[in-house]
């Protein structure tokens, strides 16, 4: 988030954190909505990007993030001695680059994306990232301008959740994955027996309950996790399912139905997957027969499923039923004022509950 001015917060409860990295293909770029440019309600000028990323033969996730023009950026030093305040120092947006190319400023390192995009070569003779930290506006035009369709890139950020009501009054929930890097990896090859799918997301959630997934009348064999996700300003129900393909995972599922009560918060993990949804369309061919032709039907859905949860992060009282519902009345509260007035805007039972560590090259920004 570029603009670091927030309202005062309403409630006091740690907000539950979420991760994700992922390592894949470019596609997109050539597409009309790959970069856009546009102004605000408010005259000022913004930049979106959208791109996919194929993860494993066949999967795309897409990712995308806007950027607009700021009072200011934002600057951050880290303190000189442990356990002291770091620097954080606002900067006149139109002096962001010259405040940065400032000898004078040096340990000051702008609060932005980061983002490699292109190679050079350093001191010895490598070829490197050549690394950018960018506002979010400026990230957008370098990503317009330097990202390609079929360059492998590893892409790590978090989660954001948000809710609104559509003009029917109907709820509408989202889940987005918001980077903080995008830099060149090497080349994701899926026909490569050594490639590994890398597609992981952690969640700190506040658990409600877990349920069997029912499509229809029907069990899926699939489980529904719920539970709660504090933001800074709101709090969110949120949904991962749980997929028993194996013992682990059929022991995960009974771990959180004996062991986890609601309001419990704890780490979960897993995989982001692109869940390809199919239709059959039946055409005449011209010649008296039909041909059944599999078309992937859009948008594809995607799906956060969970493999494990650490039992380590369990934390029983601080995110209780009281403490949840006062944050949810004050938020409620908040809200009915804003329409009145109006606003300015192992095999344990926990599975696999590491994020996994990035491969070092593609740690490099």
């Amino acid at each position: 988030m570029e603009n670091n001015t927030k309202k005062q917060r309403l409630f006091n409860l740690p907000e539950t954190k979420g991760n994700f990295q992922i390592k894949g293909i470019v596609k997109g770029t050539k597409k009309d909505n790959f970069y856009t440019e546009k102004q605000t309600r408010t005259g000022k000028d913004m930049r979106v990007v959208n791109f996919g990323l194929e993860y494993d033969e066949g999967r795309d996730l897409y990712l995308g993030f806007t950027g607009i023009e700021q009072e200011r950026a934002y600057f951050y030093k880290k303190p000189e001695t442990k356990g002291a305040k770091g620097t954080t120092q606002p900067v006149s947006w139109a002096n962001r680059f010259k405040f940065a190319e400032d000898p004078k400023n040096e340990g000051f390192r702008l609060i932005g994306k980061n983002l490699g995009l292109t190679k050079v070569t350093n001191e010895k003779g490598e070829l490197v990232n050549d690394k950018k930290t960018l506002t979010d506006y400026d990230a957008c035009g370098e990503i317009h301008s330097k990202l390609t369709d079929g360059e492998s890139v590893f892409v790590k950020g978090t989660l954001s959740y948000r809710s609104n009501r559509d003009d029917k009054g109907n709820l509408r929930r989202y889940k987005s994955m918001d980077p903080s890097q995008i830099s060149l990896c090497a080349p994701c090859k899926f026909d490569d027996e050594k490639f590994k799918v890398q597609n992981n997301f952690n969640q700190v959630i506040v658990f409600m309950g877990i349920e069997k997934e029912m499509d229809g009348d029907k069990e899926t064999g699939r489980y529904v996790v719920s539970g709660k996700v504090v933001t800074y300003s709101t709090i969110e129900d949120v949904e991962f399912i749980l997929d028993p393909v194996n013992e682990s995972q059929k022991k995960l599922a009974m771990t959180f139905r004996k062991k986890v009560k609601p309001y419990w918060a704890l780490k979960v993990s897993g995989n982001i997957v692109a869940s390809v949804q199919t239709e059959e369309v039946v055409e005449d061919d011209g010649w008296g027969d039909e041909d059944e032709i599999e078309k992937v039907a859009a948008p594809v859905k995607r799906e956060y499923i969970i493999t494990g949860a650490d039992p380590k992060t369990i934390e029983k009282d601080v995110y209780s039923k009281e403490a949840i519902e006062e944050a949810m009345q004050k938020i409620r509260n908040a809200n009915k004022a804003e329409e009145n007035y109006g606003s300015d805007s192992d095999d344990s039972g926990w599975g696999d509950s590491n994020l996994g560590d990035a491969d070092e090259e593609d740690e490099e920004w």
